[in-house]
């Protein structure tokens, strides 16, 4: 793809999961989840789920029940505060033994077209990586993950994409447009080189940015960006998004064959902690 070409359309919306804890960690996420839903007048599911085996099931039946009682009555209040947004709202108390299987199900049967959750504290470890159940929502999500941590609210300073010019990274961009346009600030964009990189992979970030320019100008989207070489990829990512006073980072959720995987695996899971805004990560439309 050239500079030329256009970004596929893709930034849906409007059927929104919440994966939430009911807890101080999910507050925020509950909060960005409601506002997304106003300004797309989309609709939310609130899901939580209490872990259970067959084994368990089969000692403490009545313990899981009331454990089930006691989520869905705090659903119920996460219900009513979303619904008081004027935001449709169902809720879901799901068993299971992994709360990432539970979330990708759940998205997969209400055929969601993102998948907001929480993101716990900055300490220790946490500054490194982040949760097992985060990381894998993340890597297998059929759609877009936004990972919100606690105190964040909607994004109203800059937006900041990352790109590396895969097919994932397009459609991130066209999303970060389309996020951008609606509250009305600025997009950075930024796509990372290895020091020693060849000219061909400056070529391809070089078009990259282009494409994304051409797409949010078109858009009525003020954009500024470059390339930067350095390395590691995601210290580079995290020092440029704090630079900008970015409020929300926004990539996609596979990078380019064969060159230094950008949001794959481990990298794009030590982003989501390195950074102190949202992260949306993009996969499908």
């Amino acid at each position: 793809m050239n500079a030329g070409q256009q970004l596929l359309p893709t930034g849906r919306f409007g059927n929104i999961l919440l994966a939430t804890e009911c807890s101080e960690f999910s507050q925020s996420a509950e909060d960005l989840a409601a506002a997304l839903a106003v300004q797309f007048q989309g609709r939310v599911t609130a899901m939580t789920m209490v872990v259970s085996n067959p084994e368990y099931e089969s000692v403490a039946f009545g313990l899981l029940q009331e454990k089930e009682s006691a989520a869905m009555q705090q659903l119920v209040q996460v219900k009513e505060r979303i619904m008081l947004q004027g935001v449709p709202c169902d809720v879901q108390v799901r068993r299971g033994v992994y709360p990432h299987d539970e979330i990708i199900d759940a998205a997969v049967e209400i055929g969601a077209d993102l998948v907001v959750m929480g993101r716990r504290g900055r300490r220790g470890l946490a500054r490194l990586m982040v949760g097992d159940a985060t990381a894998r929502v993340v890597a297998k999500s059929p759609c877009k993950v936004l990972v919100v941590p606690r105190g964040q609210t909607l994004w109203h300073k800059t937006i900041f994409l990352a790109t590396d010019g895969s097919r994932y990274s397009d459609r991130a961009a066209v999303t970060a447009t389309i996020l951008a346009k609606k509250a009305n600030i600025p997009l950075r964009v930024v796509s990372v080189v290895e020091s020693k990189s060849n000219t061909n992979r400056h070529a391809i970030a070089k078009d990259a940015l282009d494409r994304v320019f051409n797409h949010a100008r078109e858009e009525g989207v003020e954009v500024t960006g470059n390339v930067i070489e350095g390395h590691p990829v995601v210290d580079v990512l995290a020092e440029a998004a704090a630079a900008c006073q970015a409020d929300l980072v926004v990539g996609g959720s596979h990078g380019r064959t064969g060159m230094e995987r950008v949001f794959l695996g481990s990298v794009m899971e030590r982003l989501i902690g390195r950074v102190s805004c949202p992260v949306l990560a993009i996969k499908g439309g």
